[in-house]
Formats: structure tokens, C-alpha cells, sequence
């Protein structure tokens, strides 16, 4: 079964990312000299080595030992790993699925949309969906789909490029419920400050829960003083 685990920035989100680059790949160390704001910085950073960490807690190595590649539409892989891994950001929030098959994972935090971008790209019974709620509920609901869209857009490996609207957001949630093993099914997973997370794999590695982390200082930390510790678990 597949793995959910998401951790909070917090005030990380605005800290320092200096003492912490060393730990990062050359090519994450460009990119993150790239971003203008230490928050797009930290979450460049913090994804990468928060990814590595667990795929070092599921493979036994190190997370030194860890690297992270990516193909040519952006998916991110482990050469040398048996493991299948994916990654997302937004706010303070970063989601990693790890899986012995193939996962896709996206994360949203709670923000403004417009009815526009579901006509355009949501399948009519997605958008029907959306207007038939009450105008305070449709922003949550609307997270709750599009990250499944993202999920499912980064198991295939396509991205965005391949098209939100070629995602079928209740088929994947009714194929969690009800699919057989090998279906392509989807589930979100509630987040504080109404964040919501999307996991997308075969119904036999779909996870029924996430795991909430959070970053602290302290001695003999993960990536030197960085110490990640576990909250209580996220259920559906």
C-alpha cells in the first residue's frame, strides 16, 4: 500500500534556507537560488529533502544515499529504487506518496477560484456538481476535485499538459469505494485550515490515510538540526 505523508511548514515556511542547502542535490540547490521569495525557496528545498527522508524511511537506506530524477514531462523517480514517488506544495503544505506502484499526489490549500476555471476544465457533471452547492462549500469541494485531477495527471506522468478535463473525479472516488484491485481509484484526505490532499493509484495501493509532519530543531536531526516529527494521523 501506497504512503501519505505531509508536512507543515509553519514558521519554516519564512526561515533561513542557508543551513540547509548543503543537504540538497546541485540541481535543487540551482533552482532554489532561482526563487526571488524564501517561501517558494523553502518550499523548493523542503520538498525535495522531505521526499528523500521518506523514501529513505521506506527503502532503509539514507537519505543521503537518496536521489531523486526526474523525466522529461517532470515525474519524479528513483533510479535505483524499487519505489515509485510523488510530490506537491501549495502554502505551507508539502505532500509526498511513495508506493511499490505507481502513486500521484497533489495538495491544495483553501483559496478563491472562479466558476470560470471549472466550466473550462472539469468534466459538465463535475461543474454541475459545484453550482448545485451553496457558495461557501463549493471552494472545498472544488480542492477536493482538482487535486484528484492533479493526482491522477501525475500518476500517467502527463501533467496538466494532458488535459484536467480527461480526468473522471467521481469515477476515481467511486472506484475506492467499490473498484476491483487493480482500478484506477482516487481519495482525498482533509487538511487544518481546510487544505485538502489528493492520492490517486490501483485500488489495491490506495492508502486510507495520511501522515501529518512537522519540523523542529534539535540534536542529531535528519538534515542537521532539522528534527521532523510525526502528529496524530489524518483519516478520511
Amino acid at each position: 500500500m501506497a504512503e501519505v505523508s505531509v508536512l507543515f511548514l509553519g514558521d519554516w515556511l519564512e526561515c533561513d534556507v542557508a543551513p540547509y542547502l548543503a543537504f540538497a542535490s546541485k540541481e535543487r540547490q540551482a533552482s532554489v537560488a532561482r526563487f526571488r521569495f524564501t517561501s517558494d525557496r523553502n518550499r523548493s528545498l523542503w520538498a525535495e529533502l522531505f521526499a528523500r527522508w521518506r523514501l529513505a524511511e521506506a527503502s532503509g537506506l539514507s537519505p543521503a544515499e537518496i536521489n531523486i530524477s526526474h523525466d522529461e514531462q517532470g515525474k519524479p523517480f528513483c533510479k535505483y529504487l524499487p519505489l515509485s514517488v510523488s510530490l506537491s506544495h501549495s502554502g505551507p503544505y508539502i505532500a509526498v506518496a511513495v508506493g511499490k506502484s505507481n502513486v500521484g499526489v497533489d495538495v491544495e490549500r483553501k483559496r478563491k477560484f472562479n466558476l470560470s476555471i471549472s466550466r473550462r476544465w472539469f468534466r459538465p457533471k463535475e461543474h454541475e456538481f459545484l453550482t448545485s452547492l451553496p457558495e461557501e462549500e463549493r471552494a472545498h469541494a472544488f480542492f477536493r476535485l482538482w487535486t484528484l485531477k492533479e493526482a491522477a495527471l501525475k500518476y500517467t506522468g502527463e501533467g496538466l499538459a494532458g488535459g484536467p478535463e480527461t480526468v473522471n473525479c467521481f469515477a476515481l472516488l467511486e472506484a475506492a469505494e467499490k473498484g476491483d484491485a487493480d482500478a484506477l481509484a482516487g481519495r482525498n484526505f482533509p487538511l487544518p485550515r481546510e487544505a485538502t490532499v489528493g492520492v490517486v493509484a490501483a485500488r489495491r495501493e490506495l492508502p486510507d490515510k495520511a501522515r501529518m509532519f512537522t519540523i523542529g530543531q534539535g540534536e542529531n536531526g535528519i538534515y542537521g538540526n532539522a528534527v521532523f516529527t510525526e502528529q496524530d494521523s489524518i483519516i478520511s
